[in-house]
Formats: structure tokens, sequence, C-alpha cells
């Protein structure tokens, strides 16, 4: 259906907004909406009243493992609708950034690391699980990078493994819902993650639900479901239990259900759930909610669900018990290609340990253990390497470090900072191993030390890659995605980092998409734009002038026509080629035309403005080049998923 809340509903506040919610969803039509496969709502139609409410109402219980909980949706046996679970995080457990994942650029790398996860969830006994990296809610650059293109068809590629191990993946996670519209860079990497993910829901995770759960998608109903025939299930999952006032309740169930959330899950039972009895009333015979309305819920659910495979795959569903630690089987691989070099000064790597000249590991607090393990893996790189006891917060560093002459220093957070410039202090050649995903932290030292590497947040698992990298069995080839601000951001927080940046003409500390090698180098040349109806062909050759084999990663940005609302430039489009020393390679990159222009949510299309673009090709943002310049036309492109099949 189009939009349950019309514009002037969106506008009002307060009780106002409540009444016109309330007229909206009375009104509506009960005809399916642009997104709903006709064959689907039929048998969603088919199902009872009971069997609906049940299939929109997830059940929440406290999992095994402390900060865990385990939802459930009861699914419809007689329906052949199994039922399925999945793990989610409390409030305050955390959430795991991705990324580690997203600096290595390499789309078949998070494919293959969604089918190992799904493996996993699989094994125990679960079939859905929520992807980061993209949302409906804003959860901060650490947990969703900053560029809708680099993070759209990462996290996307990883949903597309989970959906080939017939998991169902949810867009989104724990979130900061607000009044705030859903901003176009977020709402253009959910439309490229659903692209390569068809079937894929969205998840709103919050503390407790309240009159705007899904704040992003209030209002948005008619662009998902009209504009991008988006079918999936739109989920809403809350740790605590709605507050059992009657008349706050009402006014949040109308704004759930603007929001155009088909589940809703919190702990507690069925009669005090907000998708509970609230929900049955609201659809009861004298209810305020067309009883279609709950067909095109169920619709939505039982779509997700058959996309992603789990009807006729479904998983084991055994006696509740705690989910395994995962370690994840790919994690030498992420190691090699998303570890990030920074720096790297006076030859501080490749790193070469003597028994006269030992390499001394140092790691205190949250980064001793990943000292011990990278001491042990340099060992087995051939290496001399011996692991430093920690050294003391306060007063002069004891007598191993202060003469020693190579160090690398692990570091999980900026309490180490005075430690780290007292350790270049001493004249040591230092290397500073970053282990946090901090994209802000302040590097004071960062003119002391000879090296810094960005090994994300990683601990275990790929020890021997990080060794390899140090010691220059391999090149290094992660690139940032996200730009390190060093603690100094300008205004517009609502735009990607980057292009904050761009606006402001303020260098950051190092900027997105940047990264170093130690001894592979690459170069660009013969740039060539050329235009096939709304798609754009940009092709160049990439040599390898370098000493060593290496994997280079050359970006593709949009110069934005004078006097465009939006930032200078901004990410459409990358290659990742491996070229031997002396190696030349001749690529090409297809850009679609939605990555040129802005969503348009009165036509429902992508239009792109006539203009004069800049197309630019370099190793980072803030450093392109290769350029030329192309005259578009003005250009509508169709909002709808590929493949959507009217829904």
């Amino acid at each position: 259906m189009a939009g349950i809340a019309g514009r002037g509903a969106r506008r009002a506040g307060g009780p106002w907004r409540g009444m016109a919610l309330l007229a909206a969803l009375t009104l509506s039509a009960p005809s399916a909406g642009a997104a709903d496969r006709p064959a689907r709502t039929a048998s969603a139609a088919r199902l009872t009243q009971t069997e609906k409410l049940t299939l929109v109402r997830a059940e929440i219980m406290a999992g095994p493992v402390a900060g865990v909980s385990i939802v459930t949706l009861p699914g419809v046996p007689r329906a052949g609708l199994p039922a399925l679970r999945m793990a989610l995080l409390d409030d305050g457990a955390g959430q795991r950034s991705p990324l580690a994942l997203m600096a290595t650029w390499d789309r078949d790398l998070a494919r293959r690391a969604g089918q190992a996860r799904a493996r996993a969830i699989r094994a125990g006994g679960r079939a859905i699980t929520a992807v980061g990296g993209v949302g409906p809610l804003p959860a901060g650059r650490a947990y969703e990078g900053e560029d809708p293109l680099l993070a759209g068809r990462m996290m996307g590629a990883v949903a597309s493994g989970l959906i080939a191990g017939h998991v169902l993946p949810l867009f989104g996670g724990r979130g900061q819902p607000g009044a705030d519209a859903v901003s176009e860079d977020r709402m253009q990497a959910l439309h490229v993650a659903l692209e390569q993910a068809r079937g894929a829901g969205m998840l709103c995770h919050v503390t407790v639900v309240d009159a705007r759960p899904c704040g992003a998608l209030d209002g948005m109903e008619r662009t998902l479901r009209d504009g991008w025939h988006y079918g999936g299930m739109i989920a809403l999952l809350a740790d605590r239990p709605t507050p059992d006032d009657p008349a706050a309740r009402r006014p949040i169930l109308l704004s759930a259900l603007a929001a155009g959330i088909d589940v809703e899950g919190e702990p507690g039972t069925a009669d005090t759930a907000l998708f509970g009895v609230s929900l049955r009333q609201a659809v009861m015979k004298g209810g305020f909610l067309p009883p279609a309305r709950l067909d095109r819920m169920a619709a939505h659910v039982m779509q997700s669900m058959d996309d992603a495979g789990v009807i006729e795959n479904p998983p084991p569903f055994g006696a509740l018990r705690a989910p395994a630690l995962y370690r994840d089987p790919l994690a030498e691989d992420v190691v090699a290609e998303g570890t990030v070099l920074l720096r790297n000064e006076n030859a501080i790597l490749p790193l070469a340990g003597t028994t006269a000249e030992p390499i001394l590991v140092l790691g205190t607090g949250a980064a001793r253990e990943a000292a011990d393990i990278m001491a042990d893996a340099l060992g087995r790189a051939g290496q001399v390497a011996r692991r430093a006891a920690d050294a003391p917060a306060e007063g002069p560093l004891p007598p191993y470090i202060a003469q020693a002459g190579h160090i690398v220093f692990f570091s999980a957070g900026p309490e180490d900072d005075r430690l780290i410039g007292a350790v270049a202090d001493t004249g040591a050649h230092v290397l500073v191993v970053l282990l946090s995903d901090d994209p802000a932290r302040s590097m004071p030292w960062l003119d002391q030390v000879d090296g810094v590497v960005q090994a994300w947040s990683w601990r275990e698992g790929g020890g021997d890659a990080l060794a390899d990298l140090l010691t220059g069995q391999r090149d290094f080839s992660g690139r940032l995605p996200v730009t390190f601000t060093g603690g100094a951001a300008p205004p517009h927080p609502h735009l990607a980092a980057y292009k904050a940046f761009d606006r402001a003409h303020v260098a950051p500390l190092f900027p997105f998409g940047y990264g170093l090698s130690v001894r592979a180098r690459f170069t660009y040349g013969d740039l060539k734009v050329t235009r096939d109806g709304s798609r754009l062909l940009v092709a160049f050759s990439v040599s390898n002038r370098g000493a060593m084999a290496g994997r280079d990663v050359p970006q593709i940005y949009l110069d934005l026509p004078e006097g465009s609302a939006d930032a200078p430039k901004r990410l459409i489009g990358w290659r990742t080629v491996q070229l031997t020393p002396g190696q030349a390679a001749r690529l090409a990159v297809g850009i679609d035309a939605r990555m040129l222009g802005h969503w348009n949510p009165v036509t429902l299309e992508w239009v792109v403005p006539a203009g004069e673009y800049g197309v630019s090709l370099g190793a980072h943002a803030a450093n392109l080049g290769q350029q030329m310049t192309l005259h578009l036309p003005e250009m509508h492109i169709s909002g709808a998923l590929p493949d959507a099949e009217g829904g």
C-alpha cells in the first residue's frame, strides 16, 4: 500500500500525529501494494487470524549466556512455516564491528565470510541473524562505515552468502532511533545491499519501543514498498518491555505500523507484547487496522523466509543451548587483506629480528594476549622476537625496554598514549599496531614513531597472517573503510566523514580509502569514461612498478556539478587486482547511474541532473591523479530493486 502515513501525518506531532496515523490506517485501501507478490499475499490471507498474529510476533527469552537473548519466530507448522531462532546481543553487550572485513574491499571474501557464518549459525539450531554495516538506524561509523557503496556492497555480499547457506539475514542492529529522517547515504547503502541479497530483512534493535521505534523508516513505506518494490520483512526487537500504560501503547503501536514494521518482539508474554494483545485488538472486528494490512505483514515475513530458503531447508530446532563461540575460518584471510599500513618510515617494515637485536613485542592491558600471540607467530616466521613484561603505567621504563632497538607495540586504546610516547622517546625504532575499531582515535605520538599498522579488533585466528605482513612475506593491501579523523572532524555529521572533510576543505589524519604497501608500487594511467545509456564504463590501466607482488584497490570517485547540494565527490566504484612486479592490467568498471544521482521520494526514482561531471581515479579519496570530465544529460532511473517481480 502507498505510505501508511500521509505527508501531513508525518509532519504532525503529539496527539495530532496519532490521530493522523489512525486515519491513514483506517482509510488505507485493502489491495496489495506494489511490493507484495499476489501469490504470497494470497497465501498469507489463507492463514487464520490467530496464525497471522503468531507469525508477526517474535518471542524473546533470556539465553543461556549472559548478554545474549534468543529470539524465536514461532512460525506456522500447519502452513509449512518453520520456527526460527536467532541470537540477539542485549543492551550493553556490544556488537561486532564490520570494519575489518570492509577494509579488504573484497566482495568475494565477504560472501565467503557469510557462507561460513551461515554454517556456524545453523549448526547452533538457528537460521536468522543480524548483519551490521548497513541498516535503518544510525549506529556510528565504527559499526556502519561511512560510504554507502562500500558498506552496501560488502555487507550485501555477506548477506548473500548467508542466504546461500539458508540463513535469513536482517540488515541492521542496535541503533539510535530519533527524529532525524533517514539520511541519503544510509538509504543508498540499504538499496545497494538489498540489490545483492534479495529476501533479506531489516532490523531495528532498540532498548525499548518508543514513539519512533524505527525512526529512520518512519514515513518511508511508500519508498520501500512502492518505489523499491521491497517485499521483505522489517523487524523491531527491544531489550525491555513496552510500557504497559494503555494510553501510551496505542500511539506507539501506530508509530510502529507507520514505519512499516512487520514483526515485533520484546521480553514478556503475548498478552504484554506490543504485537500481542494490542495488535490483536487493532485487527478484531471494529478495530482500526484493516485485515488486509495484517495479511501484508504476514506476507512480508513469508517472503523473506522463502527467499532465504529456510522454508525448504528448516534448521534443526532442538533444546535451547548456548551459541557456540564462533571461530572465523576466514580470519587469516581477513587479517591478510584487511590490515592497513598507515605509516612506514625509516624502513621499520619489514621487521628483521636477529639474535643480536631481537624484536621486542610489547602489549599492555587488553592487548597483552595479542602481543603474546604475535611474539610466537614472529618466531614461527623466522624472526627472533621476545615478549616484554608489561611496562609500568607511570615512572621510568625498565632497562630491557629503554635499551631495545626495535619495538612492536600493540595498543588497544588511547590509554596507551603516554607509554607509546615514552617508548618512542628512547630512540628505538617503534611500530605501533592498533587493535581497536575507533576511527576517531587521536595519535599524539604519530610523528615520534616509525610505523603504524591498523589491525582492527584482531585477537585470534590471524596471528600468522599478521606476522607474514610484518615480516614482508606478503605485502599490505588493506584500505581504510572510514576516515581516520584523529579526533577532530568538521561539522555535517549527517554526511559520510570524507564528504564532510571535503566540504570543509580540511585534510584528515588518514583519508578514506588510504593504505600503503611496503614494496609493491602501483601506478595508474589511460583513464577513459564512456556512457552506455544509463551506465558509465570506466576503463584504466594499473601497473606494479615495485619489487614485490601485491594486491591493489584502485578507486573511482565522482565530482558533482557546481551547485550540487551534496559533498564535492563520492565513491562510485572500485576494483581489486593482484599484480606481480612489472605486471600491468587493463581494468573496466561499470557504474550504475543510481550512484551518480539522488533519490526523489516524490517520483520514486533516482534522478541524475544534467551537467558536467568529473570522474577521478586514484589510490584513495585524497590522492586522485587521473581525471576526466564528461557531460551527462538528465536521467531518471527506476528505484525498483533488480528482479523484484513486482515485489
